[in-house]
Protein backbone atom coordinates (compact mmCIF):
# COMPACT_ATOMS: atom_id res chain seq x y z
CA UNK A 1 0.00 0.00 0.00
CA UNK A 2 2.56 2.38 0.92
CA UNK A 3 4.48 1.89 -2.49
CA UNK A 4 1.21 2.47 -4.24
CA UNK A 5 0.84 5.27 -2.04
CA UNK A 6 4.28 6.72 -3.23
CA UNK A 7 3.96 5.87 -6.91
CA UNK A 8 0.15 7.62 -6.66
CA UNK A 9 2.08 10.91 -5.17
CA UNK A 10 4.87 10.79 -8.06
CA UNK A 11 1.66 10.58 -10.75
CA UNK A 12 0.49 13.00 -9.70
CA UNK A 13 3.60 15.60 -8.93
CA UNK A 14 4.48 14.45 -12.95
CA UNK A 15 0.98 15.76 -13.65
CA UNK A 16 0.88 18.45 -12.03
CA UNK A 17 4.34 19.83 -13.44
CA UNK A 18 3.41 18.93 -16.78
CA UNK A 19 0.13 20.79 -16.39
CA UNK A 20 1.97 23.90 -15.27
CA UNK A 21 4.31 23.48 -18.35
CA UNK A 22 4.16 26.48 -20.86
CA UNK A 23 4.53 26.87 -24.55
CA UNK A 24 4.92 30.05 -26.29
CA UNK A 25 2.86 30.62 -29.74
CA UNK A 26 4.02 32.14 -32.44
CA UNK A 27 1.59 33.46 -35.16
CA UNK A 28 3.13 33.37 -38.88
CA UNK A 29 0.22 35.33 -40.98
CA UNK A 30 0.20 36.98 -43.82
CA UNK A 31 3.36 37.56 -45.69
CA UNK A 32 6.24 35.97 -44.90
CA UNK A 33 8.96 38.77 -44.63
CA UNK A 34 12.46 39.69 -43.37
CA UNK A 35 11.16 41.36 -40.36
CA UNK A 36 9.46 37.37 -39.84
CA UNK A 37 12.85 36.14 -39.52
CA UNK A 38 13.55 38.36 -36.43
CA UNK A 39 9.94 37.72 -35.08
CA UNK A 40 11.05 34.03 -35.09
CA UNK A 41 15.02 34.89 -33.39
CA UNK A 42 13.35 36.49 -30.77
CA UNK A 43 10.86 34.39 -30.00
CA UNK A 44 12.97 31.07 -30.57
CA UNK A 45 15.58 32.74 -27.68
CA UNK A 46 12.97 34.11 -25.08
CA UNK A 47 11.09 31.05 -25.28
CA UNK A 48 14.13 28.92 -25.00
CA UNK A 49 15.94 30.80 -22.07
CA UNK A 50 12.58 30.62 -20.24
CA UNK A 51 12.67 27.10 -20.21
CA UNK A 52 9.45 26.54 -22.13
CA UNK A 53 7.79 23.21 -23.38
CA UNK A 54 7.69 23.87 -26.82
CA UNK A 55 7.05 26.19 -29.33
CA UNK A 56 4.21 26.14 -31.55
CA UNK A 57 3.95 27.92 -34.83
CA UNK A 58 0.84 28.62 -36.18
CA UNK A 59 0.30 29.13 -39.91
CA UNK A 60 -2.18 31.31 -41.74
CA UNK A 61 0.11 31.98 -44.60
CA UNK A 62 0.86 32.92 -48.71
CA UNK A 63 4.20 32.17 -48.71
CA UNK A 64 6.73 35.34 -48.55
CA UNK A 65 9.79 35.77 -49.71
CA UNK A 66 12.40 33.03 -50.11
CA UNK A 67 15.40 34.06 -48.59
CA UNK A 68 13.09 35.63 -45.48
CA UNK A 69 12.19 31.50 -45.23
CA UNK A 70 15.26 29.98 -45.74
CA UNK A 71 16.55 32.11 -42.59
CA UNK A 72 13.69 31.37 -40.51
CA UNK A 73 13.72 27.58 -41.47
CA UNK A 74 17.61 27.62 -40.06
CA UNK A 75 16.32 29.14 -36.80
CA UNK A 76 13.64 26.71 -36.59
CA UNK A 77 15.67 23.75 -37.46
CA UNK A 78 18.60 25.03 -35.04
CA UNK A 79 15.85 25.66 -32.39
CA UNK A 80 16.81 24.53 -28.62
CA UNK A 81 13.28 23.91 -27.79
CA UNK A 82 10.86 21.36 -29.78
CA UNK A 83 9.01 23.38 -32.46
CA UNK A 84 5.21 22.09 -33.61
CA UNK A 85 3.68 23.69 -36.86
CA UNK A 86 -0.25 23.89 -36.51
CA UNK A 87 -1.50 24.54 -40.13
CA UNK A 88 -4.40 26.77 -38.85
CA UNK A 89 -5.61 27.00 -42.47
CA UNK A 90 -2.95 27.40 -44.78
CA UNK A 91 0.68 27.12 -45.12
CA UNK A 92 1.91 27.77 -48.65
CA UNK A 93 5.14 28.31 -50.36
CA UNK A 94 7.19 29.60 -47.56
CA UNK A 95 5.23 28.37 -44.99
CA UNK A 96 5.43 24.63 -45.98
CA UNK A 97 9.28 25.47 -45.59
CA UNK A 98 8.83 26.19 -41.83
CA UNK A 99 5.93 23.94 -41.28
CA UNK A 100 8.22 20.69 -42.23
CA UNK A 101 11.15 22.48 -40.43
CA UNK A 102 9.19 21.53 -37.13
CA UNK A 103 9.53 18.60 -35.21
CA UNK A 104 5.60 17.83 -35.05
CA UNK A 105 3.11 18.90 -37.66
CA UNK A 106 -0.02 19.04 -36.79
CA UNK A 107 -3.46 19.92 -39.34
CA UNK A 108 -6.65 22.10 -38.73
CA UNK A 109 -9.69 20.66 -40.66
CA UNK A 110 -9.39 21.57 -43.85
CA UNK A 111 -5.69 22.88 -43.59
CA UNK A 112 -3.76 22.40 -46.84
CA UNK A 113 0.25 22.70 -47.21
CA UNK A 114 2.06 23.45 -50.39
CA UNK A 115 2.34 24.68 -53.43
CA UNK A 116 5.60 25.97 -52.91
CA UNK A 117 7.24 26.90 -56.55
CA UNK A 118 9.75 29.68 -56.46
CA UNK A 119 8.39 32.52 -58.33
CA UNK A 120 9.14 36.44 -59.16
CA UNK A 121 7.57 39.33 -61.05
CA UNK A 122 8.87 40.63 -64.00
CA UNK A 123 9.39 44.73 -64.84
CA UNK A 124 5.66 44.10 -66.28
CA UNK A 125 4.31 42.90 -62.99
CA UNK A 126 3.46 39.54 -64.72
CA UNK A 127 4.50 36.57 -62.32
CA UNK A 128 6.70 34.37 -63.09
CA UNK A 129 8.33 31.23 -62.31
CA UNK A 130 11.87 31.40 -61.21
CA UNK A 131 15.00 29.67 -63.54
CA UNK A 132 15.68 26.14 -63.02
CA UNK A 133 18.77 26.93 -61.74
CA UNK A 134 16.63 28.50 -58.32
CA UNK A 135 13.43 25.31 -58.86
CA UNK A 136 16.71 23.13 -58.29
CA UNK A 137 18.03 25.01 -55.72
CA UNK A 138 14.74 25.25 -53.71
CA UNK A 139 13.33 21.26 -54.66
CA UNK A 140 17.09 20.48 -52.09
CA UNK A 141 16.01 22.51 -49.61
CA UNK A 142 12.67 21.26 -49.51
CA UNK A 143 13.84 17.81 -49.67
CA UNK A 144 16.61 18.21 -47.31
CA UNK A 145 14.33 19.44 -44.24
CA UNK A 146 12.43 16.56 -44.89
CA UNK A 147 15.44 14.55 -44.26
CA UNK A 148 16.00 15.85 -41.49
CA UNK A 149 12.48 15.56 -39.98
CA UNK A 150 11.85 11.95 -41.02
CA UNK A 151 9.61 12.92 -44.14
CA UNK A 152 9.66 11.13 -47.41
CA UNK A 153 11.79 13.48 -49.40
CA UNK A 154 10.09 13.23 -52.65
CA UNK A 155 6.50 14.43 -51.14
CA UNK A 156 8.64 17.16 -50.38
CA UNK A 157 10.15 18.21 -53.65
CA UNK A 158 6.63 17.48 -55.22
CA UNK A 159 5.49 20.52 -53.57
CA UNK A 160 8.12 22.84 -55.52
CA UNK A 161 8.57 20.93 -58.70
CA UNK A 162 5.44 19.82 -60.71
CA UNK A 163 7.81 17.30 -62.66
CA UNK A 164 8.33 15.51 -59.68
CA UNK A 165 5.83 12.18 -59.63
CA UNK A 166 4.72 10.98 -56.19
CA UNK A 167 2.73 8.07 -57.60
CA UNK A 168 -0.87 7.00 -55.56
CA UNK A 169 -0.10 10.82 -54.77
CA UNK A 170 0.42 13.68 -57.98
CA UNK A 171 1.00 12.90 -61.35
CA UNK A 172 3.88 14.35 -62.92
CA UNK A 173 2.87 18.36 -64.35
CA UNK A 174 0.86 19.01 -61.16
CA UNK A 175 2.13 20.65 -57.78
CA UNK A 176 1.40 18.83 -55.05
CA UNK A 177 -0.61 20.66 -52.03
CA UNK A 178 -1.41 18.58 -48.97
CA UNK A 179 -4.68 18.28 -47.43
CA UNK A 180 -4.99 17.01 -43.70
CA UNK A 181 -5.93 13.57 -44.78
CA UNK A 182 -3.39 13.23 -47.39
CA UNK A 183 -0.93 14.74 -45.24
CA UNK A 184 -1.66 11.96 -42.51
CA UNK A 185 -1.67 9.16 -44.78
CA UNK A 186 2.17 10.12 -46.47
CA UNK A 187 3.69 11.02 -42.69
CA UNK A 188 3.53 14.88 -43.41
CA UNK A 189 0.94 15.26 -40.11
CA UNK A 190 1.36 13.37 -36.54
CA UNK A 191 -2.58 14.31 -36.22
CA UNK A 192 -5.84 16.62 -37.33
CA UNK A 193 -6.92 18.80 -34.59
CA UNK A 194 -9.53 21.36 -34.61
CA UNK A 195 -8.14 23.85 -32.23
CA UNK A 196 -4.83 24.77 -30.99
CA UNK A 197 -5.37 23.17 -27.86
CA UNK A 198 -6.46 19.89 -29.00
CA UNK A 199 -3.46 20.18 -30.95
CA UNK A 200 -1.33 20.26 -27.58
CA UNK A 201 -2.94 17.48 -25.98
CA UNK A 202 -2.09 15.11 -28.99
CA UNK A 203 1.29 16.65 -28.76
CA UNK A 204 1.14 15.56 -25.07
CA UNK A 205 1.11 18.74 -23.83
CA UNK A 206 -2.41 19.01 -22.81
CA UNK A 207 -2.97 21.55 -19.67
CA UNK A 208 -0.09 23.49 -20.57
CA UNK A 209 -0.36 27.21 -20.32
CA UNK A 210 -0.32 29.01 -23.95
CA UNK A 211 2.17 32.26 -23.76
CA UNK A 212 1.92 33.90 -27.47
CA UNK A 213 4.45 36.01 -28.17
CA UNK A 214 3.67 38.94 -30.37
CA UNK A 215 5.39 40.84 -32.97
CA UNK A 216 7.46 43.56 -31.71
CA UNK A 217 8.38 47.65 -32.80
CA UNK A 218 11.88 46.04 -33.96
CA UNK A 219 10.19 43.99 -36.32
CA UNK A 220 8.10 46.42 -38.07
CA UNK A 221 11.38 48.67 -37.89
CA UNK A 222 13.41 45.76 -39.59
CA UNK A 223 10.81 45.07 -42.31
CA UNK A 224 10.45 48.94 -42.87
CA UNK A 225 14.28 49.20 -42.64
CA UNK A 226 15.73 46.80 -45.75
CA UNK A 227 12.51 48.38 -48.24
CA UNK A 228 14.68 49.44 -50.92
CA UNK A 229 13.79 52.84 -50.62
CA UNK A 230 14.69 53.33 -47.01
CA UNK A 231 17.93 51.01 -47.73
CA UNK A 232 18.47 53.78 -50.36
CA UNK A 233 18.50 56.68 -47.99
CA UNK A 234 20.72 55.01 -45.65
CA UNK A 235 23.79 53.98 -47.69
CA UNK A 236 23.60 58.16 -48.99
CA UNK A 237 23.82 59.30 -45.68
CA UNK A 238 26.04 56.68 -44.94
CA UNK A 239 28.64 57.53 -47.63
CA UNK A 240 28.19 61.04 -47.60
CA UNK A 241 29.10 61.24 -44.32
CA UNK A 242 32.24 59.08 -44.38
CA UNK A 243 33.50 60.84 -47.56
CA UNK A 244 32.58 64.00 -45.61
CA UNK A 245 34.60 63.53 -42.95
CA UNK A 246 37.90 61.68 -44.80
CA UNK A 247 38.01 64.79 -47.15
CA UNK A 248 37.67 67.57 -44.16
CA UNK A 249 39.65 68.08 -40.47
CA UNK A 250 38.57 66.21 -37.02
CA UNK A 251 35.78 64.16 -36.97
CA UNK A 252 31.44 65.59 -36.10
CA UNK A 253 28.18 65.52 -37.11
CA UNK A 254 29.03 64.04 -40.22
CA UNK A 255 30.96 61.01 -39.26
CA UNK A 256 28.09 60.34 -36.50
CA UNK A 257 25.18 60.53 -38.93
CA UNK A 258 27.37 58.48 -41.99
CA UNK A 259 28.58 55.69 -39.36
CA UNK A 260 24.86 55.55 -37.35
CA UNK A 261 23.30 55.34 -41.00
CA UNK A 262 25.77 52.50 -41.60
CA UNK A 263 25.08 50.73 -38.53
CA UNK A 264 21.47 50.73 -38.83
CA UNK A 265 21.60 49.25 -42.55
CA UNK A 266 23.52 46.39 -41.55
CA UNK A 267 21.60 45.91 -37.96
CA UNK A 268 18.23 45.87 -39.78
CA UNK A 269 19.82 43.49 -42.42
CA UNK A 270 21.16 41.30 -40.15
CA UNK A 271 18.48 40.66 -38.34
CA UNK A 272 16.83 39.86 -41.63
CA UNK A 273 19.09 36.96 -42.37
CA UNK A 274 21.15 38.80 -44.55
CA UNK A 275 23.81 40.50 -43.78
CA UNK A 276 27.17 39.03 -42.44
CA UNK A 277 30.54 39.49 -41.20
CA UNK A 278 31.84 39.42 -45.10
CA UNK A 279 29.85 42.85 -45.97
CA UNK A 280 31.35 44.74 -43.22
CA UNK A 281 34.69 43.39 -44.07
CA UNK A 282 34.19 44.79 -47.68
CA UNK A 283 32.75 47.61 -46.46
CA UNK A 284 35.91 48.82 -43.85
CA UNK A 285 38.27 47.89 -46.97
CA UNK A 286 36.72 50.10 -49.28
CA UNK A 287 36.66 53.02 -46.26
CA UNK A 288 40.44 52.22 -45.56
CA UNK A 289 41.08 52.51 -49.47
CA UNK A 290 39.40 55.56 -50.26
CA UNK A 291 41.30 57.44 -47.02
CA UNK A 292 44.65 55.90 -48.22
CA UNK A 293 43.79 57.60 -51.61
CA UNK A 294 42.31 60.71 -50.39
CA UNK A 295 45.25 61.47 -47.69
CA UNK A 296 47.95 59.61 -48.85
CA UNK A 297 48.18 59.28 -52.83
CA UNK A 298 47.35 63.28 -52.86
CA UNK A 299 46.94 63.28 -56.66
CA UNK A 300 44.51 65.97 -58.54
CA UNK A 301 42.45 62.82 -59.20
CA UNK A 302 40.67 60.64 -58.04
CA UNK A 303 42.83 57.53 -58.75
CA UNK A 304 42.64 53.65 -58.55
CA UNK A 305 42.47 53.44 -54.81
CA UNK A 306 39.46 55.32 -54.67
CA UNK A 307 37.60 53.61 -57.39
CA UNK A 308 38.26 50.45 -56.07
CA UNK A 309 37.35 51.72 -52.29
CA UNK A 310 33.92 52.70 -53.84
CA UNK A 311 33.72 49.19 -55.59
CA UNK A 312 34.62 47.67 -52.22
CA UNK A 313 31.95 49.64 -50.27
CA UNK A 314 29.17 48.95 -52.97
CA UNK A 315 29.86 45.16 -52.19
CA UNK A 316 29.47 45.04 -48.66
CA UNK A 317 26.18 47.06 -48.96
CA UNK A 318 24.78 45.10 -51.66
CA UNK A 319 25.83 41.56 -50.17
CA UNK A 320 24.20 42.86 -47.36
CA UNK A 321 20.94 43.29 -48.74
CA UNK A 322 20.98 39.71 -51.38
CA UNK A 323 21.06 36.32 -49.76
CA UNK A 324 21.77 32.91 -51.98
CA UNK A 325 18.05 32.59 -52.32
CA UNK A 326 16.78 36.27 -53.26
CA UNK A 327 14.65 36.37 -56.00
CA UNK A 328 16.37 38.34 -59.44
CA UNK A 329 13.92 41.14 -59.11
CA UNK A 330 15.19 41.84 -55.47
CA UNK A 331 18.68 41.19 -56.93
CA UNK A 332 18.26 44.09 -59.37
CA UNK A 333 16.50 46.33 -57.07
CA UNK A 334 19.39 45.80 -54.62
CA UNK A 335 22.37 46.53 -57.41
CA UNK A 336 20.24 49.71 -58.69
CA UNK A 337 19.81 50.96 -55.00
CA UNK A 338 23.65 50.54 -54.00
CA UNK A 339 24.61 52.12 -57.01
CA UNK A 340 22.74 55.16 -56.83
CA UNK A 341 23.16 55.63 -53.46
CA UNK A 342 26.75 55.29 -53.58
CA UNK A 343 26.79 57.98 -56.61
CA UNK A 344 24.60 60.39 -54.89
CA UNK A 345 26.74 60.27 -51.53
CA UNK A 346 29.83 61.14 -53.67
CA UNK A 347 28.22 63.89 -55.85
CA UNK A 348 27.13 65.53 -52.70
CA UNK A 349 30.41 65.03 -51.04
CA UNK A 350 32.37 66.66 -53.74
CA UNK A 351 29.38 69.53 -54.06
CA UNK A 352 29.55 70.39 -50.02
CA UNK A 353 33.27 70.20 -49.86
CA UNK A 354 33.64 72.30 -52.87
CA UNK A 355 31.03 75.29 -51.39
CA UNK A 356 30.54 74.98 -47.99
CA UNK A 357 34.06 76.41 -47.20
CA UNK A 358 33.49 79.40 -49.00
CA UNK A 359 30.27 79.67 -47.46
CA UNK A 360 29.64 81.27 -43.53
CA UNK A 361 29.32 78.36 -42.07
CA UNK A 362 32.81 76.96 -41.81
CA UNK A 363 33.91 73.43 -42.04
CA UNK A 364 36.48 72.93 -38.79
CA UNK A 365 34.08 75.95 -37.15
CA UNK A 366 30.64 75.32 -36.10
CA UNK A 367 30.64 71.58 -37.66
CA UNK A 368 33.70 69.99 -36.89
CA UNK A 369 36.64 69.78 -34.08
CA UNK A 370 40.13 71.79 -35.28
CA UNK A 371 41.98 70.26 -32.93
CA UNK A 372 44.43 68.42 -35.42
CA UNK A 373 44.87 71.67 -37.52
CA UNK A 374 44.91 74.15 -34.76
CA UNK A 375 42.91 77.40 -34.95
CA UNK A 376 44.31 81.35 -35.95
CA UNK A 377 43.57 82.53 -32.30
CA UNK A 378 46.61 79.46 -31.17
CA UNK A 379 49.23 81.30 -32.91
CA UNK A 380 51.27 81.66 -30.07
CA UNK A 381 51.67 77.91 -29.78
CA UNK A 382 52.39 77.25 -33.38
CA UNK A 383 56.25 76.33 -33.94
CA UNK A 384 58.13 79.35 -35.24
CA UNK A 385 60.27 77.83 -38.10
CA UNK A 386 61.30 79.49 -41.72
CA UNK A 387 58.30 77.80 -42.95
CA UNK A 388 56.09 79.55 -41.45
CA UNK A 389 54.91 82.38 -43.76
CA UNK A 390 56.38 81.36 -46.99
CA UNK A 391 54.06 81.77 -49.73
CA UNK A 392 53.57 78.93 -52.70
CA UNK A 393 50.99 77.69 -55.31
CA UNK A 394 48.74 74.45 -54.68
CA UNK A 395 49.59 71.76 -57.08
CA UNK A 396 46.69 69.48 -55.84
CA UNK A 397 43.77 70.02 -54.64
CA UNK A 398 44.10 70.35 -51.15
CA UNK A 399 41.17 68.16 -49.52
CA UNK A 400 42.67 68.64 -46.91
CA UNK A 401 45.67 66.91 -48.06
CA UNK A 402 48.11 68.00 -51.09
CA UNK A 403 50.76 69.32 -52.69
CA UNK A 404 52.21 73.04 -53.45
CA UNK A 405 54.96 74.42 -54.69
CA UNK A 406 57.49 77.00 -52.79
CA UNK A 407 60.38 78.53 -55.15
CA UNK A 408 60.20 75.50 -57.06
CA UNK A 409 60.11 73.23 -53.94
CA UNK A 410 57.05 70.19 -53.86
CA UNK A 411 55.76 70.12 -50.35
CA UNK A 412 52.91 67.84 -49.07
CA UNK A 413 50.62 70.56 -47.24
CA UNK A 414 47.44 70.26 -45.24
CA UNK A 415 44.33 73.07 -45.77
CA UNK A 416 43.28 74.82 -42.85
CA UNK A 417 39.74 75.22 -44.09
CA UNK A 418 39.34 71.72 -45.50
CA UNK A 419 39.60 72.43 -49.20
CA UNK A 420 41.87 74.50 -51.38
CA UNK A 421 42.03 74.58 -54.71
CA UNK A 422 44.63 73.96 -57.30
CA UNK A 423 46.48 76.81 -58.09
CA UNK A 424 45.17 78.94 -55.41
CA UNK A 425 48.33 81.05 -53.66
CA UNK A 426 48.89 79.82 -50.32
CA UNK A 427 51.01 80.51 -46.95
CA UNK A 428 51.62 78.01 -44.31
CA UNK A 429 50.54 79.11 -40.93
CA UNK A 430 51.87 75.88 -39.12
CA UNK A 431 54.59 73.96 -39.28
CA UNK A 432 54.84 70.42 -37.47
CA UNK A 433 58.27 69.49 -39.02
CA UNK A 434 56.06 66.29 -40.32
CA UNK A 435 53.11 68.26 -41.73
CA UNK A 436 52.47 71.78 -42.96
CA UNK A 437 49.29 73.49 -42.38
CA UNK A 438 48.83 76.37 -45.00
CA UNK A 439 45.47 78.59 -45.76
CA UNK A 440 44.48 80.74 -49.03
CA UNK A 441 47.07 83.40 -49.32
CA UNK A 442 45.64 86.95 -48.95
CA UNK A 443 46.58 89.56 -51.15
CA UNK A 444 49.04 92.17 -49.85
Amino acid sequence: MRRLLVLGLVCAAMTIAGGASEVWLLRIEGEIGRGTVSFIRKGLAEAEAAGAAAVVFDFATPGGYLDAATSSRDLILGAGVPTIAFVNREAYSAGALLALACERVYFAPGGVMGAATPVYFDETGQMRTASEKVVSAVRALFRATAEGRGRDPDVAEAMVDPDVEVPGLVESGKLLTLTAKSAAEWGFSDGEAATLKQALALAGLDGAAVSEFRPRWVDSAVAALTAPGIAALLIMLGVLGLLWEILTPGFGAPGVVGLGSLAVFFWAHYLAGLAGWESIVFLAAGVVAIALEILVFTASDFGLSGIAGLVLIGLGLYRGMVGPFTDPAQAGTALVVVSLSILAGVVASAVLVARLPRSRLRLGGVILQTAILGRASDRDEMRTTPWVGRRGTALTDLRPAGAADFDGERVDVVAEGGFIPKGEAVVIVRDDGYRKVVRVAKEG
